[in-house]
């Protein structure tokens, strides 16, 4: 030291002198967690030494142009000395994006005297004023303005110190890029699903839901509005109050593009995601069955409408004659007497000769009563007549139901 000080003509030696000698220091770089802690948190007050300049804290921080006036910095507050020592700490960190990053990340973390969140608002506009500058130097190659980007710490500081240890948190480990870029993804994938429901939503209702009311105004409460109570049972043991509220719930869905699916797919998004968060509590679900059966009904009710809109669009549809065929009772009596019917053969001997027989001598015919005669007629009447009775044999009580004369009227 004494033969640094004589190679540069200092023949004096002082106290002052050796106390801001910047020479033969080692390496002062603090990590960014210890940066991080000096920023957030006030230094407690040093205890004045006998012997010590006061003066020499400032004289350390403005440099060395101030150092040819011993005294002369005396009068720095203490709010002066912190601005230069944090503005020094920052300097030489050397790691300007994860010092920001992390002052980005704890910031919100303190505790805030300011009931109006000025201080908040101040800092946001320092953070948008340095990504603003380091936009600029990316883009137009301006390297001169990277001096300014230091003082963002010194503002963090005087706006959020405090007494208190800080509690502080390393940032994420993604880059600030990546997630720029997945949250642009997934906001694009939430527009692309409102799209898609605007676009199918009916042109009556169309009209008075743009993008912006439908996901502020309707779709959170329309999202409770098609989860009713429903029994999960068949639908033809609903009572008539609960088969007018399924139809008004298929109605809204159909009218809004809304149904159910088994599993999402990459042509139906999911509604609910546009306007539920995470960390919002859970709302009422349907049960499954409860689904598949408004998803069934919907399915029926959408080819209802298909069916009757082909209707009213070529009403001749409705009108074509189709050829009467034969009725069900007559084909089955043609099969009965077809299967009835026997062929005549004629009678042969072993070898396959038909055997001829004598004629027997003609008798007159006994006379045929009339009533014979009748029960003739009506024996080869089968299968000619309209009306015939076939009777089945036996009975069985599997099918038994209250039948009232009203339902056959």
């Amino acid at each position: 030291m004494e033969g640094f000080l004589h190679g540069r003509g200092q023949k004096e030696l002082s106290v002052q002198m050796v106390q801001t000698m910047r020479i033969g220091l080692k390496d002062q770089n603090k990590g960014l967690f210890s940066i991080w802690q000096e920023i957030f948190q006030l230094p407690r007050p040093q205890r004045h030494r006998i012997g010590m300049d006061p003066s020499v804290p400032a004289q350390l921080l403005l440099g060395d142009e101030h150092l040819s006036h011993p005294g002369g910095s005396g009068d720095f507050s203490s709010s002066c000395q912190r601005f230069h020592h944090i503005l020094q700490l920052s300097i030489s960190s050397g790691e300007q994006d994860k010092l920001a990053q992390g002052l980005f990340e704890n910031f919100l973390k303190m505790k805030v005297r300011d009931s109006s969140l000025g201080s908040v608002c101040l800092a946001l506009e320092w953070l948008s004023f340095c990504d603003l500058l380091g936009q600029a130097v990316l883009h137009r190659q301006s390297f001169q303005l990277l001096r300014y980007l230091p003082f963002l710490p010194v503002a963090f500081h005087l706006l959020f110190a405090a007494t208190s240890v800080p509690r502080l948190s390393y940032p994420s480990s993604q880059p600030e890029a990546m997630e720029n870029v997945e949250a642009m993804a997934k906001l694009s994938q939430m527009q692309n699903v409102v799209l898609s429901v605007v676009s199918g939503i009916a042109p009556g209702a169309r009209s008075r839901a743009g993008q912006q009311e439908l996901v502020l105004d309707v779709l959170c409460l329309l999202l409770d509005i098609i989860a009713p109570k429903l029994r999960p049972v068949n639908t033809q043991l609903y009572s008539l109050k609960e088969k007018q509220q399924l139809a008004e719930l298929i109605s809204t869905m159909l009218t809004y593009n809304l149904t159910y699916l088994q599993e999402r797919l990459p042509e139906g998004q999911n509604v609910e995601a546009v306007c539920r968060f995470p960390a919002l509590p859970a709302r009422r679900q349907l049960s499954y069955q409860a689904k598949q059966l408004i998803a069934r009904e919907i399915e029926l009710e959408k080819m209802r409408r298909a069916e009757a809109r082909n209707l009213a669009q070529d009403p001749r549809n409705g009108l074509r004659e189709e050829p009467a065929g034969t009725p069900s009772h007559q084909q089955h009596l043609e099969h009965l007497v077809r299967r009835a019917a026997v062929q005549d053969k004629p009678e042969t001997d072993f070898f396959g000769r038909p055997i001829q027989r004598k004629e027997a001598a003609t008798a007159p015919a006994p006379e045929v009563s009339k009533e014979e005669l009748l029960e003739v007629q009506m024996g080869k009447a089968v299968g000619r007549s309209d009306v015939w009775f076939r009777f089945n044999e036996g009975f069985s009580n599997a099918v038994r139901r209250s039948l009232y004369i009203r339902e056959l009227l």
